[in-house]
């Protein structure tokens, strides 16, 4: 099982001396190893690109079993393969590390196309690199992560927290992270209000969303944090606990006809808990209808009159004619 991180940095040369420093493999896309610096900050400017962001960095890490059965040597060509799926036309230095039980590659991309001069364009650019990391693990047949949240760091924060200093865009992600394992918050509308009460103020503007920490008036996007602080990754897991929130009363409610039913009750839930079964209720009915039916027969003999029928006597007309 192999996850990814991805980050940048505004100083290349800086990310390939740590990442130089231990690494058991190294190799090199489009690029000499061995004189990666020179040869990436050469090409950034003859384009006249060597301000801003210089180099985009991933991490490929593979769990202590893979690592073991792959070794350095294999894992560092999976990562030279990864490099050519995501940046083809880009310098690429492949350092593998082993002084953990996870073996991991760190990716340094140039930020200059070669072809075009242009640059890296990172802005909504994760989902693609996570699905093409899958599609190397599918090639390699190696386990794949069914949810893989992107985790987006810069250089700086990376180094803060190797030193063991409080990163305060961590302060966010945990605060928001303990608020989306509570299961009481099922919209958005209260996800912004308890964030709000934990020192967070929710910014947004169209589809993106921004984070302020109030303690400080420190800003950052959620895309800056990873895919899942976006506004809609949050959005949509809130949406989904709301409509099952409101779906729960009619499953309560179906399980108890149910039961009613199993119980040879009626499905009419106005009545009394104490209602009798169907079978007397419908004994009681007939007997019922028995009683109205004589009562009925009663009435009508009761409004029948007491008068005898007047018979004519013969009218005598006199004599015939």
């Amino acid at each position: 099982m192999a996850t990814i991180k991805l980050a940048r940095t505004t100083s290349c040369n800086r990310a390939i001396s740590y990442a130089e420093k231990r690494a058991v493999e190294k190799d090199g896309l489009n690029c000499e190893i061995s004189n990666a610096k020179q040869e990436m900050t050469t090409v950034r400017e003859l384009y006249s690109k060597n301000d801003k962001t210089q180099a985009h960095l991933c991490i490929q890490s593979f769990n202590p079993e893979e690592s073991q059965r792959l070794g350095a040597k294999k894992i560092n060509q999976l990562g030279i393969e990864l490099a050519e799926k995501i940046a083809p036309n880009h310098q690429v230095a492949v350092y593998t590390h082993a002084d953990k039980a996870h073996i991991h590659n760190h990716i340094v991309i140039n930020a200059v196309n070669l072809e075009t001069g242009k640059k890296y364009h990172h802005n909504n650019d994760f989902d693609r690199v996570s699905r093409l990391h899958d599609d190397l693990l599918k090639e390699h047949k190696l386990e794949i992560v069914q949810k893989q949240a992107i985790e987006r760091r810069t250089m700086a924060e990376r180094q803060l927290k190797q030193k063991g200093k409080a990163v305060w865009k961590d302060t966010i992600r945990q605060k928001i992270d303990t608020l989306m394992k509570d299961s009481s918050v099922s919209s958005y509308q209260a996800f912004r209000e308890r964030l709000e009460e934990k020192g967070i103020k929710v910014h947004e503007r169209g589809k993106n969303v921004t984070y302020e920490l109030l303690e400080g008036n420190k800003r950052v996007r959620g895309t800056k944090l990873g895919t899942d602080y976006e506004k809609e990754r949050i959005k949509n897991e809130l949406d989904r606990r709301e409509r099952n929130q409101k779906l729960a009363p009619n499953e309560q409610r179906y399980q108890r006809f149910k039961e009613r039913l199993a119980d040879g009750q009626s499905e009419n839930r106005t009545h009394s808990p104490n209602r009798r079964p169907i079978s007397d209720r419908e004994r009681l009915a007939e007997l019922r209808h028995e009683r109205e039916l004589a009562e009925q027969s009663r009435l009508a003999e009761r409004n029948i009159p007491n008068v005898k029928p007047t018979i004519p006597k013969n009218i005598d007309f006199g004599p015939k004619l």
